[in-house]
């Protein structure tokens, strides 16, 4: 059994809209799209992008979804290789037609159910288990089976999209990153207390008045069955590996304010395997939370599936366990003391589309 999380996901409803722009004076229509979201109704959308653009906007479909952030972001990756920039992408009429909204309407359906569940898990978490162990019934070990697909694929997914990451990480060297295929910014980080030098401050009599015994409610989950890369697929996992050990001098401090490499067709072509590979990456992940949270609402309150799934939500009591909070007040002066600087860092911005 492997200890797992339950899905987090925005579970906010509303519009997602198609839009495309036509020349007033040509009436020629304009080859891209964009693909956005609104809480609003889309013709208030539209005014606000018609300000001061010398085309005029107009709606290609727009749909009310249950799940309207989940909606955007599934097809911004899916057609990352048509994106442009920023949320507009190229992409005819169509394939619009017979890809893009077929797809907006499958989804619709799916998100509906799914939210449902969603929502009944969210309520689950927060409940008691009954102590229920109990064998499971057919449907039940399809779902099973359904999850296991599901969560071995995005696990392949992210593993192929990591060696695409690591391939483009490795292009960039001293450079400040590679001209409209990845960017290195500075990444400053804030200071950080540090327990251990903190601990290292206090006498062994001090280090307990910072420990408390505490009863919390807690939900622990764990899916038989599921995989580890290396397990998966061996040559894959070994693969990755060595696409991160290619990365023989990482983006550091010293990149940011650098020049840009020029871009050549070796990046190009890696940028357009990095691209193709978020489509794989978020439609196994679409897969594997409706599967998990299907699996669960059939869990229902019940502790366990034999072999199959087992979520134990009780009161659990932890004996001396530390408190930050008991320690800053306790030792505010040695608690400032532990409160460390930290080297600042990059951000490795890889281009979502392609900008080229």
């Amino acid at each position: 059994k492997q200890q797992l999380q339950v899905p987090i996901m925005s579970m906010k409803e509303g519009w997602v809209y198609i839009l495309r722009e036509r020349d007033f004076l040509t009436g020629k229509t304009d080859r891209y799209v964009k693909i956005g979201l609104t809480e609003n109704e889309v013709e208030l959308r539209n005014k606000q992008h018609q300000t001061g653009n010398p085309r005029l906007i107009y709606s290609v479909h727009e749909q009310h979804v249950p799940l309207m952030n989940a909606m955007e972001k599934h097809l911004h990756h899916v057609y990352s290789t048509d994106r442009i920039h920023g949320e507009w992408f190229d992409l005819d009429d169509a394939r619009v037609n017979n890809e893009v909204i077929p797809m907006i309407e499958r989804l619709a359906v799916e998100q509906a159910e799914t939210k449902a569940h969603m929502e009944t898990v969210a309520d689950l978490k927060k409940a008691y288990d009954n102590g229920t162990e109990r064998k499971p019934n057919a449907a039940e070990t399809a779902l099973h089976t359904a999850y296991l697909e599901a969560k071995h694929a995005f696990e392949l997914a992210k593993a192929q999209h990591a060696i695409h990451d690591s391939t483009i990480r490795a292009m960039i060297g001293t450079a400040g990153g590679i001209e409209g295929v990845v960017e290195i910014k500075p990444k400053p980080q804030g200071p950080l207390f540090n327990k251990k030098a903190f601990l290292a401050l206090l006498s062994e009599a001090e280090q307990a008045t910072c420990h408390k015994t505490v009863t919390e409610f807690k939900a622990s989950l764990s899916i038989t069955g599921t995989k580890a890369l290396k397990t998966l697929d061996a040559a894959l996992a070994s693969e990755k590996k060595s696409a991160s050990n290619a990365i023989t001098n990482p983006p550091n401090t010293s990149n940011p304010g650098q020049p840009m490499a020029i871009r050549n067709p070796t990046a190009e072509q890696a940028h357009a395997d990095y691209l193709a590979s978020r489509r794989t990456v978020k439609e196994e992940e679409w897969r594997e939370v409706r599967a998990k949270n299907a699996l669960l609402v059939a869990l229902g309150q019940d502790r366990s599936i034999e072999g199959i799934v087992e979520w134990v939500r009780q009161d659990v009591t932890t004996e001396d366990k530390w408190s930050a909070a008991l320690a800053k007040e306790l030792f505010p002066q040695k608690y400032e003391q532990a409160i460390l600087d930290r080297d600042d860092t990059v951000d490795v911005l890889i281009e979502e589309g392609h900008p080229y």
